[in-house]
């Protein structure tokens, strides 16, 4: 898990160097964002509607039309989200191994079912 963890640590690193965002907001960008919204394109492509996705548009947009300084948002965000992972301590996840069961192995789970059935199930 250690090495899971360094090594999307890295990457993260890697892409806040090219895009200029911070490492935070990286996170905020990708798992608040960017993950869920992809979520939402495969939902909307499972029903053949396009609601999700242009509900969940609009809100981020809202929300960050409003938002005055993303980088202090994203700072925040990322402590509680931190926090958050930090609170499976006494159920014997620290928050490297936490990190990486709630933000990757789930969010890959969830792919793949949401992919299977967007793509690989037999149609009615």
């Amino acid at each position: 898990m250690k090495k899971i963890f360094e090594q999307t640590y890295e990457f993260l690193m890697f892409l806040s160097k090219i895009t200029g965002f911070s490492y935070k907001e990286i996170n905020i960008i990708i798992w608040f964002i960017i993950i869920p919204m992809t979520w939402l394109f495969l939902i909307d492509k499972i029903k053949g509607k396009h609601y999700f996705k242009i509900g969940f548009s609009s809100i981020v947009f809202l929300v960050l039309l409003f938002i005055k300084d993303f980088s202090e948002f994203s700072n925040t965000l990322f402590d509680k989200s931190a926090d958050f992972l930090r609170g499976f301590n006494p159920i014997g996840m620290d928050y490297t191994v936490a990190s990486v069961v709630i933000c990757l192995l789930v969010p890959l789970i969830v792919y793949v079912v949401l992919i299977r059935k967007a793509y690989f199930s037999k149609s009615d």
